[in-house]
């Protein structure tokens, strides 16, 4: 079955019985001519930095510290028509927030996107447990259920989740589970008794191990999705071919380009994804650089849809925070090598120095000791490893995964 998400597109954008490649082109192209003239219009920020007759390509970035420096710069409807605000911190640090505004329509929007993916891992007549936010309103989670609701599905936000035993317990009946990478794996680990239909996992980087973790676990079907709070949390999500992301390109456009020169990547080539909110009304973005590397897959998807998808995402530029002699270390790195292990159900990774001289120390839980000699042959010249075995639930500490730093 073609991807519910081209279907979706195909009627936002009225091109039902001609959506390809370069119909979409065309129809993105006459959309970014609007929003043009909206943000010169209505835009404090882009007042002065665009022209509706400029291409794509010609068009300035927009880098998270600007909404960081100034996010009321961006804001193109008055205070009291915004619907929902979320603060949230940029680019791994609590040390500066950005501050993203919805109106009632972007959130809808959303709700129509989540609505169309989700129809392809649960259906009408069967439940899910939402496991990614809480229960207030316009939340992700209360969007998500939304959503769910619209296609017949039963859907529940446990509330704040403290420990992963309380997650388990609300996932026993579900027929379809959505939560962060790490802590639905912590869960199919710790209770691999359960059997959900499908699993969502919902983040801006997933580990392959975790995926394949889950499958053998539980024996279900696992999703990926790629979404960022600055668009209205939905940007892509893979079908039943599990081929790439199909993209939300009814709302946004994706770019890629040449970390280095800003310029489009040849083709084939991965590069940082960049994006444009064509329909936004409260925060418009133009070329936003999310500091994500993917490429784009143009072979058509084995579901039939003809459009390019998202092929795999990796993490934020600045997870890459061990770097000595020329050697770095991410987050990511650690996970698809720790949680490809079978007896790992979890671990956190924490940075400090001494005399100069990097540690890494990792806490992690597991029903067996890890190879010292593998872990330490991964690191960087000169950076000492420390080891220690306990509970690492990450429901007790909830967010995007990264390595701790030491406080300032």
């Amino acid at each position: 079955m073609i991807s519910p998400v081209h279907t979706w597109v195909a009627e936002r954008t009225g091109l039902r019985d001609d959506l390809n490649e370069q119909t979409l082109k065309h129809w993105q192209a006459e959309k970014l001519k609007t929003l043009l003239l909206y943000v010169k219009n209505t835009s404090r920020f882009y007042s002065k930095r665009v022209h509706e007759d400029c291409p794509l390509e010609d068009l300035p970035f927009t880098f998270p510290s600007d909404i960081v420096e100034d996010p009321y710069a961006f804001l193109a409807i008055p205070q009291n028509h915004v619907a929902r605000v979320t603060t949230l911190a940029n680019s791994g640090t609590t040390r500066q927030r950005k501050r993203i505004f919805f109106s009632k329509a972007d959130l809808e929007r959303t709700i129509a996107f989540f609505a169309a993916g989700m129809s392809t891992m649960v259906s009408n007549g069967e439940s899910a447990q939402i496991l990614v936010s809480n229960r207030t309103e316009n939340s992700l989670g209360s969007l998500l259920q939304e959503s769910l609701f619209r296609i017949g599905v039963k859907a529940e936000i446990p509330g704040v989740l403290r420990s992963a035993e309380f997650a388990i317990e609300k996932a026993r009946s579900a027929d379809c589970l959505v939560g962060m990478p790490s802590e639905l794996l912590y869960m199919c680990r710790t209770a691999p008794e359960l059997r959900p239909k499908s699993v969502l996992l919902a983040a801006d980087y997933i580990p392959q191990s975790v995926i394949d973790g889950i499958k053998e676990t539980w024996k279900c079907e696992v999703f990926s999705h790629y979404g960022h709070t600055e668009f209205g949390y939905g940007c892509a999500v893979d079908c039943s071919q599990h081929k790439g992301y199909h993209l939300r390109y009814a709302d946004l456009v994706f770019e890629i380009i040449n970390t280095e020169t800003g310029k489009p990547a040849e083709d084939g080539e991965r590069g940082e994804l960049v994006i444009t909110t064509l329909s936004n009304e409260a925060m418009p973005l133009i070329r936003y650089r999310t500091g994500h590397i993917s490429g784009f897959i143009r072979e058509p998807c084995a579901c039939g849809s003809l459009l390019p998808r998202l092929g795999t995402v990796e993490g934020h530029f600045e997870n890459n925070i061990l770097t000595v002699s020329g050697s770095s270390l991410s987050i990511h790195q650690l996970d698809e090598l720790i949680f490809a292990l079978p007896y790992v159900h979890g671990f956190d990774a924490s940075l400090r120095f001494e005399h100069e001289r990097p540690i890494l120390s990792l806490s992690i839980d597991a029903t067996e000791r890890l190879h010292h000699d593998t872990l330490a042959s991964m690191l960087p010249p000169g950076t000492r490893l420390e080891v220690k075995y306990g509970k690492a639930d990450p429901f007790s500490q909830r967010g995007k995964r990264r390595i701790q730093f030491p406080g300032p």
